[in-house]
C-alpha cells in the first residue's frame, strides 16, 4: 500500500482546515489537507464574518477578496424582525454595508456601545465584520491554500482510520468515488473534520455540554430551504436587511438575503415528529411572509439546533482537534465558523515552531490550554441568544387592530431590539479574546475590564489580542511581522537590538523589531516595549531593561513544565 509523508496532516477542508493550511503555507511548513468533498459547498451555511476573523484574513492579506463577496456593495447588512415578512416591521438593527465598512463611512448601530462608557469608538478595528456565505469563501480559502507551495489539497479523499505512535501519526485513507486505499504518515495530525468527527472519536475524546436543548424556536429539528425568488423584495415591501426575522404566534421564520437580488435561504422549525418530506418549502415560505411569491426551489437540508457542545480536550498526544470537532454551536451570533478560524490561527503558528526548531513540543500544550475556554466561552454566548429568540412567545394580539395590536407590538418590538442589541453589537465577543492563564505569557498583577461581549475595552494585557491603533496613516496590524514582533516606543539602542536579535536567531524564530513614536499608541499599550506573538497577542510588555532570553523562552513554550 502506497504512503505518503508530510510533517502535518490536516482532515477535514472546511474554513478551519483550510486556514490552517494557510498559517502552515505561509510559513513552508509541509503539511497536506484531506478532504472528501472535491468541490466547495453549493449550499448555504455559516454567514456571519466576524470582525477578528476579518483580521485574520488581513494578516495572510485577503480580506479584501473577501468582502468583495456577498451582498452588493450598498446593500445594508441589517437586521429587521417583522409579525409576517410583508406585514409589520417590530424592530430594526442598522448595520453598514461592505462598501460603508470598508470606507467606515458609517456604523448604524454599532455605534451605540462603549462610546459613552471610555471615550472610544464602539469596534476599534481595522476590519469590521462582513456578512457573506461560507459556500463563497471556500473557494477564496482553497485557492489561497493551494498557492503555497508546500500545501498539498488532496480533495475526494477520506481520511477512514488513524493510528498514532511515540513518532508519528498513521491515516489510512480511501478516495471517495473509490479506488485504491493509501497511507499518510505524519508528525502530528489536525481534526478538522465537523461534529461527527472520525479524529475526535479516534482518539477517544467526546464532546461536554449540552445537545437538542428543545425552543419555540432554534431548537431541535431544523429545515433549511435555498430558494430563488425574483419577486420577494417588492412583496415585502420594506428597506433591504440581510436578515429578516418572522415573530408570530403560527409561523417564525428566518430568511436571509444571499445576493441580495433573487437567492434566500429560509430557517424553520419542524414539529416534533415532522420530517423534511412533510413540508411543502413553497408553502412555509409564504406563511413566513405573509403573502405569495414566485418561489423557486433550489434545495433544502435538515439540520439540529440547540447543542452547546465543547471537546474533553482539544488534544491528544500528536493528534489535534479544531472547528466543529472540537465545539458545536446553535448558530446565533454566528461565532461557529469564526471560532474555528481564531482555533488555525493559533495552532498555526504553534506547530510551524516545532517541526521547524524554533519551540520544543511542550509549546503545543498551550493550545488546549488557550483555545478551549474560549470555546467554552463563545457556546455560551451563543446559548444565551438562542434561548433569548428561541424563547421569546409572541403574544396573539399581534396582528389584531386597533390599540390592543399596536400595544402588543410595541411590547414585542421593545423586547426584539434590546435582543438584537444583544446579539449583534459584540465587539466585545469578537475582539475581546484574551489567554489570560495561559503559559505562554507573562502575568500581570492588578484588574483587567470585565470579559462582557457587548462591551469592548482596548488594552494590551499580556493574553490579549493586541490593540488597534493607526500610525502616521497606517494600521499598527499591517507593519507587524509575520511571526514576533517587538514593538518599541522608545527608541532602541543597538545593544538592545542586538541582544534581541541574537535571542531569537539562539531559538531558531522570526522576530521582527518595529519602532513607533507615536504618543498615543504608547499609551493604548501601556509600556515602552511590548512583544506580540504570531497571532498577534500580546506575549508581554515591560521596559528597555527585559531579560529577553527568559521572555523569548516563555513565549515559546521552553518554559512550560
Amino acid at each position: 500500500m502506497e504512503t505518503m509523508q508530510t510533517e502535518i496532516a490536516i482532515v477535514g477542508g472546511g474554513p478551519a482546515g483550510l486556514m490552517l493550511a494557510i498559517e502552515l503555507g505561509c510559513r513552508d511548513v509541509p503539511c497536506v489537507l484531506l478532504e472528501e468533498d472535491a468541490d466547495p459547498p453549493a449550499f448555504p451555511k455559516a454567514n456571519a464574518t466576524s470582525a477578528r476573523t476579518m483580521e485574520h484574513y488581513r494578516r495572510r492579506g485577503f480580506s479584501d477578496e473577501v468582502r468583495a463577496l456577498g451582498l452588493p456593495p450598498d446593500y445594508p447588512q441589517d437586521v429587521v424582525y417583522c409579525t409576517q415578512l410583508a406585514d409589520h416591521e417590530l424592530a430594526r438593527f442598522r448595520i453598514p454595508s461592505r462598501s460603508e465598512a470598508a470606507r467606515r463611512s458609517a456604523l448604524g448601530d454599532l455605534s451605540t456601545v462603549d462610546a459613552g462608557d471610555y471615550g472610544r469608538e464602539a469596534w476599534p478595528t481595522p476590519e469590521l465584520p462582513h456578512r457573506v456565505q461560507q459556500m463563497l469563501i471556500e473557494p477564496v480559502l482553497r485557492a489561497r491554500a493551494a498557492a503555497y507551495a508546500s500545501v498539498r489539497l488532496c480533495l475526494g479523499q477520506r481520511a477512514i482510520s488513524l493510528e498514532q505512535d511515540d513518532h508519528g501519526v498513521t491515516l489510512l485513507v480511501e478516495p471517495s468515488n473509490g479506488g485504491a486505499p493509501w497511507r499518510l504518515r505524519a508528525r502530528y495530525v489536525v481534526g478538522c473534520d465537523g461534529p461527527r468527527s472520525m479524529v475526535r472519536k479516534a482518539i477517544g475524546v467526546g464532546y461536554t455540554g449540552e445537545s437538542r436543548v428543545q425552543r419555540d424556536f432554534f431548537g431541535g429539528q431544523m429545515l433549511s430551504i435555498y430558494f430563488r425568488s425574483r419577486t420577494l423584495y417588492g412583496v415585502i415591501g420594506k428597506p433591504p436587511a440581510w436578515q429578516y426575522w418572522a415573530v408570530n404566534a403560527r409561523q417564525r421564520g428566518l430568511l436571509i438575503a444571499i445576493d441580495g437580488v433573487q437567492t434566500f435561504l429560509l430557517a424553520v422549525q419542524l414539529a416534533p415528529g415532522q420530517g423534511p418530506a412533510d413540508i411543502d418549502p413553497r408553502a412555509v415560505a409564504h406563511a413566513v411572509v405573509g403573502r405569495e411569491f414566485d418561489f423557486e426551489l433550489i434545495d433544502r437540508m435538515p439540520w439540529v439546533a440547540g447543542y452547546m457542545l465543547v471537546a474533553e480536550k482539544m488534544a491528544a498526544g500528536r493528534v489535534f482537534l479544531a472547528g466543529d470537532a472540537a465545539h458545536l454551536f446553535t448558530p446565533t451570533g454566528g461565532m461557529g465558523y469564526n471560532t474555528s478560524i481564531d482555533d488555525a490561527v493559533n495552532l498555526g503558528w504553534k506547530l510551524a515552531a516545532v517541526v521547524q526548531g524554533g519551540a520544543p513540543p511542550a509549546l503545543l500544550e498551550s493550545y488546549d490550554s488557550e483555545r478551549r475556554p474560549i470555546a467554552l466561552r463563545n457556546t455560551a454566548f451563543a446559548r444565551r441568544m438562542a434561548d433569548s429568540i428561541g424563547n421569546m412567545r409572541p403574544d396573539s394580539t399581534l396582528d389584531e387592530p386597533g390599540e390592543p395590536g399596536q400595544r402588543a407590538r410595541a411590547e414585542l418590538g421593545r423586547r426584539l431590539a434590546a435582543h438584537v442589541a444583544s446579539e449583534f453589537n459584540i465587539p466585545g465577543l469578537q475582539l475581546g479574546v484574551r489567554y489570560l492563564g495561559s503559559p505562554i505569557v507573562a502575568k500581570e498583577p492588578g484588574p483587567v475590564p470585565p470579559d462582557d461581549p457587548n462591551h469592548y475595552e482596548p488594552v494590551a494585557v499580556p493574553g490579549s489580542r493586541a490593540p488597534h491603533a493607526v500610525v502616521e496613516g497606517k494600521v499598527l496590524f499591517d507593519l507587524f511581522g509575520r511571526d514576533f514582533t517587538l514593538l518599541a516606543f522608545s527608541r532602541m539602542g543597538e545593544a538592545e537590538k542586538a541582544s534581541w536579535r541574537a535571542a531569537a536567531h539562539g531559538y531558531g524564530i522570526r522576530l521582527d523589531l518595529l519602532e513607533v513614536g507615536d504618543r498615543s499608541a504608547h499609551a493604548l499599550y501601556g509600556a515602552d516595549r511590548v512583544l506580540i506573538r504570531p497571532d498577534h497577542h500580546v506575549a508581554w510588555r515591560g521596559g528597555p531593561q527585559a531579560d529577553v532570553g527568559a521572555l523569548l523562552a516563555l513565549a515559546t513554550g521552553r518554559a512550560m513544565g
